[in-house]
């Protein structure tokens, strides 16, 4: 399994002023390797020119080793230079462009895929104080700027960003056998991205070297040896981040060892916050038949989070956005494509750890006040038959489930014995299911079912209950009819299923409810009458 590199790529580029430091230079240096060699890092410095009262490393260079389907990465930072400065505070600065590069050699073939990345960060600078158990640590950098591209002979990929305005504090508590725990947050005034992408089409590189068949149409074009292009672009205003962590006393590293590093203690949490949001695309690429399709798109939203957190207790993971818009034209599509939401957000949270004993998941996804462009409305319903406000979709789980296998192991999932059934099991085994909710409400219909299951060794027999209420289903299929859309003689199969799950309400005939029952032996029963 690969290591988030992204993450550790981040939390190397800022911890280097320092993550970890104390109140002398040599202390700070010594706290920075400790620290890294606990994130499953190799150190190796150029040079070292120490006196009491400032080092300078020269040609730092942090590296990891991939495991069989992990890329390789290599961080190398020209100088860093740490000072006292007379207030039992010490400044630590990075000097000269940063470079980042991972890489890694696919199963089957002979060149290596990743990336490389320079990094400049003028101006940045750490002031570290405290007490070598308790240390805070402010950092400043006025930009951050990014240029990278991928490690491919054939394409160029090129990527910039540009970080403004970075400041951030960290605290960070040592006991006495090493255990530490940390809190940090920052943020910045904006991050603006830009990325280029070109290379040899898909089309062209497929096309056959032979001449063109006899029969086929004179004037059909032949695909030419031309690039396909895309290029985007994305800026975000006041991001804020906060967090806090834990890393366990011991030789254990989360890099190397996830599972047992999680089980000795390791842990951590971390939010971001995004302000307005915006950002744009185009794209032109060669087809089968010579002629290009060329394609754009923009979005924005008005605020964005997301969060991430890990222990031995489980894996969660959410975000969302408000206030949302989004925007897609291409030459094959018939129209251009619209919409916007009020609310779209997500959580996943999960087990990774293996036990004997149940353990909690959920997940949670929102789409609400989703409008469609009138260009969409007119080609799906021209005569405006359709009631035409906002949709909503609510899907709200939790449960617990069995984990027979560590999830964070790189060849999870491992290959199991078949049971009884001929199947191999599941890593993950459900044994109970909680609907909070599932509802949705769109073109004059709604839907709200809840309800609780529990699983055996067999998932497929449940037992549990679960209830809900249906409105403006017949409407919507007689509207559906008057539209041509659906014929009146296949109505009697939907209706049928209808009354087979679903009872009106009393004095409402366009309101259904329901009540499916998971019984022993797995019988299902709906509204009282067994079905199956």
């Amino acid at each position: 399994m690969n290591r988030p590199l992204a993450t550790s790529a981040l939390a190397l580029i800022l911890g280097a002023g320092p993550a970890l430091a104390d109140v002398t230079p040599a202390e700070v240096w010594q706290s920075l390797q400790d620290s890294y060699e606990q994130m499953g890092y190799a150190v190796q410095v150029g040079s070292e020119d120490a006196s009491d009262e400032a080092i300078t490393l020269t040609d730092v260079v942090l590296t990891v080793d991939g495991e069989a389907d992990a890329p390789d990465m290599v961080l190398t930072l020209p100088e860093i230079v740490l000072t006292a400065v007379g207030d039992g505070t010490v400044r630590s600065v990075v000097g000269g462009q940063m470079t980042l590069e991972s890489s890694a050699v696919p199963e089957g073939d002979d060149e290596a895929v990743g990336f490389s990345m320079t990094m400049d960060a003028p101006g940045n600078e750490t002031i570290s104080s405290g007490t070598p158990e308790a240390l805070t640590h402010d950092v400043t950098m006025p930009t951050l700027t990014m240029s990278g591209r991928a490690l491919d002979d054939q394409n160029e990929v090129p990527l910039t960003a540009t970080l403004t305005g970075v400041t951030g504090s960290q605290t960070v508590t040592t006991a006495a056998d090493g255990a530490s725990t940390q809190t940090f947050e920052g943020r910045a005034d904006a991050l603006e991205a830009q990325i280029t992408a070109s290379g040899p089409s898909l089309a062209a590189t497929d096309a056959p070297e032979t001449a063109p068949d006899a029969t086929e149409a004179p004037d059909a074009p032949a695909a030419t040896a031309e690039t396909d292009d895309f290029q985007a672009m994305i800026t975000i205003a006041d991001l804020t981040m906060q967090g806090d962590g834990t890393s366990p006393a011991g030789e254990v590293n989360f890099g190397s060892q996830p599972t047992q590093a999680l089980q000795a203690g390791f842990g951590g949490k971390g939010s971001f916050a995004m302000g307005a949001t915006s950002g744009s695309f185009t794209a032109s690429t060669l087809t089968a038949d010579g002629s290009r399709n060329d394609s754009e798109g923009s979005f924005q939203a008005a605020s964005g989070t997301l969060a991430v957190g890990i222990s031995k207790d489980g894996l969660s993971y959410e975000g969302g956005l408000t206030d949302m818009t989004t925007n897609l034209t291409a030459t094959d599509m018939p129209f251009p494509i619209a919409y916007g939401a009020a609310e779209n957000r997500f959580r996943l949270a999960m087990p990774i750890v293996a036990s004997d004993q149940e353990q909690p998941f959920a997940l949670t996804y929102v789409l609400d006040g989703l409008t469609l462009d009138d260009a969409i409305w007119q080609a799906l319903d021209p005569e405006a038959a359709l009631p035409r406000d906002p949709a909503s979709l609510t899907i709200d789980l939790e449960g617990t489930a069995l984990l027979t296998q560590n999830f964070m192991d790189p060849d999870f999932p491992q290959p199991v014995e078949p049971g009884p059934d001929g199947a191999a099991p599941m890593p993950l085994q459900p044994r109970s299911l909680t609907i909070k909710e599932l509802a949705m409400d769109a073109v004059g219909a709604t839907a709200d079912l809840s309800g609780a299951l529990t699983f055996g060794e067999d998932p497929s027999q449940p037992l549990g209950k679960v209830e809900g209420t249906f409105g403006g289903i017949n409407g919507l299929l007689d509207t559906l009819v008057a539209m041509g859309v659906v014929p009146q003689e296949q109505l009697m199969g939907p209706r049928m299923m209808m009354a087979m799950f679903a009872r009106p309400v009393e004095g409402n005939p366009d309101q259904l409810q329901t009540e499916i029952e998971f019984r022993e032996g797995g019988a299902i029963f709906a509204n009282g009458q067994q079905i199956q």
